[in-house]
Order: C-alpha cells, then sequence, then structure tokens
C-alpha cells in the first residue's frame, strides 16, 4: 500500500467533512495542501453538492484562507455537463430543476435552458423550490423526457440545526410519484473520476481520493482503480455500504499526511 502512495499524482478531496464542515475549516486543511504542494502532487475538490457554482466555491474556500481557481474544482454539475457532451451530443434544451447560480454552467456549455419542450430533464440539488417546480420536472417526466441527477444523496451534511434533503431525496420523490427511473450521476459514478483525471492529464491509478462518505466518495475511488482514504465522521453515512473498504481510514488529513512523510 505505501508503494502506491509513492505513484499518486492527483489527490481529489470532498469538502464539507473533509476539509471543512460548515462554515468551519478543519485546522489540518491547510497544511495537508501545503504538504501536497511541496512535493509536486496536483489537488482538486471534488463535490456532489449541485447547489453552488463553481464560483461561489471559489469563493467560499477564499474566506477561509484557501486560494483556488475554477481549475481546482469538478462538482457533480461539472460532470453533468461532461457526460451529457459526450454521451447525449444530441441533446441540446434541457429543463434544469436546480438553483440558478448553476444555469449560467450549463449555458456555457452550448445548452439551451427551457420549460417548453426539453429533450432532458436535469435534477440538481435545489434549495429554494416552489412545488410547482416538482410537479413541472415530473410531469415532464411523465411524458417520456429522459431525466438525469447530477447526484444520489439524500441529505447534504451542515453544522445548522436543521436537516437538509438533498438531490437524492427530490430524485426518489419523483421516481416513485412517476414511476420513471432517472440516470443518477456524480459519486460513486467512476465516471465522474475518469472525467476529472482526465482533464488533468492523470489516469485514475495515479490519483488518491479522500473523503467522509464510504458511499460516495470511497465507492467512488474503489470503482474507478483510484487509491482510497476514508475520513471518519460519524453520521456521514445514513446507512454504511457493505463491500466497500478504503485503503486508509484516517480521522483526519493531518493523519493522511504523518502515514505519507513516511512512505
Amino acid at each position: 500500500m505505501p508503494g502506491r502512495l509513492k505513484q499518486v499524482r492527483q489527490v481529489f478531496l470532498d469538502m464539507d467533512g473533509t476539509i471543512y464542515h460548515g462554515g468551519t475549516l478543519f485546522p489540518t486543511t491547510i497544511p495537508f495542501l501545503d504538504f501536497l504542494k511541496e512535493r509536486g502532487i496536483g489537488y482538486a475538490f471534488l463535490s456532489n453538492n449541485s447547489s453552488f457554482s463553481t464560483a461561489e466555491y471559489v469563493e467560499k474556500l477564499r474566506g477561509m484562507g484557501i486560494e483556488s481557481g475554477p481549475e481546482n474544482f469538478y462538482t457533480s454539475t461539472c460532470y453533468t455537463i461532461d457526460y451529457l457532451k459526450r454521451k447525449c451530443p444530441e441533446i441540446r434544451k434541457l429543463h434544469l430543476f436546480g438553483m440558478p447560480c448553476i444555469r449560467p454552467e450549463f449555458e456555457a456549455a452550448g445548452f439551451e435552458l427551457t420549460d417548453t419542450e426539453p429533450q432532458a430533464v436535469v435534477i440538481a440539488f435545489h434549495r429554494d423550490f416552489h412545488y410547482r417546480d416538482l410537479c413541472r420536472a415530473a410531469w415532464l417526466l411523465r411524458q417520456g423526457v429522459p431525466g438525469y441527477a447530477t447526484h444520489p444523496d439524500v441529505f447534504c451534511p451542515t453544522d445548522l440545526p436543521t436537516w437538509l434533503p438533498d438531490c437524492g431525496a427530490v430524485t426518489k420523490c419523483l421516481e416513485a410519484s412517476t414511476n420513471v427511473k432517472l440516470k443518477v450521476l456524480g459519486k460513486p459514478d467512476p465516471g465522474m473520476l475518469v472525467e476529472a483525471a482526465a482533464r488533468r492529464g492523470v489516469g485514475t491509478g495515479e490519483c488518491l481520493m479522500a473523503g467522509d462518505r464510504l458511499a460516495t466518495d470511497i465507492a467512488l475511488g474503489v470503482n474507478a482503480g483510484a487509491l482510497t482514504c476514508h475520513i471518519l465522521a460519524p453520521g456521514a453515512d445514513l446507512v454504511v455500504p457493505e463491500g466497500i473498504r478504503p485503503d486508509y481510514q484516517v480521522n483526519n488529513l493531518g493523519e493522511l499526511k504523518r502515514i505519507w512523510e513516511h512512505v
């Protein structure tokens, strides 16, 4: 196993629960990123949360003391765009159920966003929708328009006294009410790591995926053939999946850094 760490050229990090929680940056995050820089190892943040734009993530991390640019992020929104362009090039008109902030990312990729005669329905993590929005998406699905969900997470972590049903919960609602199955993208779909790695000119076998959720972060790495590191966080998985075994399991990125220093 230590030998594989020597081969790592790119690290992909989940965000909430891995480098920060809610609005609080973990004290081990910046020293770990500095360690990677010193060794010439690239890193990027890989998130399923499609309720924020890449620009908003850049600003969030800047506010926490981490300087980054769009090139340091690959979200489930990015993967949905890449997937549709690569696998379904005939689809150009989308009905988007999602936050207004991610609309420009689809438009910049050449998609037309419309409520009439779309060629596909995209369900993202929407934190501010009206019931009529849900009904419209359901009606389009019932009319035979194919549906895609940006990711499977049923809840989003938060440090506030509330609970956040996520894209996966809405997807299950739509599937139950329409009897239509959606194509679910995002982690743990191995294609997400394959695309993110390809953008950085590396193979997945040269990557390490670190995150707090076995069902998405670690399963993604396992499915794509990457090295994996599970960051222990109570409650990260509602149901602990069977058969997903990380290569490393640590309490924080500081522990991973100490292991790596002795390789």
